[in-house]
């Protein structure tokens, strides 16, 4: 290759990056809108082939069709659920400080507030007043945090409304044109074709995979945990069960954040059988969900390691805010497929 074609590729290359860069950070604020309709065309894709195909082809209406069920399935009552979490958080601090000081409060120790049998209360005698702190600090934190999350989509304000906007009609776009834009998006990827296979097919069935996991299961978590805590007479379900939602990303261990601390409460409080209950609903159904649905759901081969889900999903929170849970593991998505590619291309320098 002369001096000119060297020239020539560099030129160009600079002035795509250029461009792009300009682009971007034009379109910042909408990014995020853009990637979650990415996101949520990809799962609702296969609706919308079966949809099409039952329609004759008519791509436009099978399109339409499904966006409106989906708005109607989902935004309308998350706006509900949204709307009812940002008035409990706004009581969850104010309530929990006084409940936690009368149940450890006074002169009685905690072993003879619970059953014999629950392990290692003694032991907690003299972390009594640091434990209460803690527990109080925790909850107004994750109150605040969900108020600060929720307030925007609960008021309507108008970067909501765009925001909105922008991701349902990228989401009809991505429906129509979805095989067109990944073909012209691989043509465009200087790799070879295997690798832009793995790019695509990998990292889409890896990112659709882990929001399977944290999606799905968080939702069932959350509401499982949600009416054990109204059964048990404890205030807020919906916020708490949006706490598991958030926390259900933590296999095994995420829901047991709530609801341990719970039927802990309401044995310290007196209300030993609710207690005994609540744990029992915790370990075995909701605990039933991480052992048996989150493996058919994600399944084995696409599925990330919990500990990456884990921090890719409060790296994501901290990074992006709320829609962090979405954006985090499919960033992380990418990373596992490009390491792939990288270990396959270089896999006689690598040791083996």
């Amino acid at each position: 290759m002369d001096f000119d074609d060297r020239f020539r590729r560099s030129f160009i290359i600079f002035l795509v990056v250029a461009v792009a860069v300009i682009f971007l950070g034009m379109i910042r604020d909408f990014l995020t809108a853009l990637i979650l309709a990415a996101v949520f065309s990809g799962l609702l894709y296969p609706l919308h082939t079966r949809l099409r195909d039952f329609l004759r082809g008519r791509v436009v209406l099978s399109a339409t069709i499904v966006l409106i069920v989906a708005v109607l399935a989902v935004m309308v009552p998350l706006t509900g659920l949204l709307s009812i979490v940002a008035a409990e958080a706004l009581l969850v601090g104010q309530q929990l400080q006084p409940a936690f000081e009368e149940a450890l409060s006074g002169d009685i120790p905690l072993k003879d507030r619970v059953p014999d049998w629950v392990p290692f209360i003694e032991a907690l005698e003299p972390f009594r007043e640091d434990i209460q702190n803690k527990i109080t600090e925790a909850a107004t934190s994750a109150g605040s945090w969900l108020v600060q999350h929720v307030a925007t989509a609960t008021r309507g304000t108008l970067g909501f409304l765009v925001g909105l906007f922008v991701t349902l009609y990228a989401m009809f776009f991505f429906l129509i044109n979805g095989p067109e834009l990944l073909r012209s998006t691989k043509a465009l990827v200087p790799l070879s074709v295997e690798d832009r296979d793995t790019v695509m097919d990998r990292g889409l069935s890896v990112a659709q995979a882990s929001l399977k996991g944290i999606i799905v299961i968080g939702a069932i978590q959350g509401i499982l945990v949600g009416v054990g805590l109204w059964a048990c007479g404890i205030s807020s379900p919906a916020f708490w069960g949006v706490v598991v939602f958030v926390l259900s990303a933590i296999p095994s261990a995420g829901a047991p954040i709530v609801w341990l601390p719970a039927s802990l409460y309401l044995m310290i409080y007196g209300d030993t059988a609710w207690g005994i209950g609540l744990a029992l609903w915790g370990a075995i159904v909701v605990g039933m969900v991480d052992n048996l649905l989150r493996p058919m759901l994600v399944g084995r081969d696409a599925k990330l390691p919990d500990l990456v889900i884990l921090i890719s999903v409060l790296g994501g929170i901290a990074t992006f805010g709320a829609v962090g849970i979405i954006l985090g593991p499919i960033i992380a998505a990418i990373l596992d497929t490009v390491l792939n590619i990288y270990k396959r291309a270089f896999a006689e320098s690598l040791p083996s």
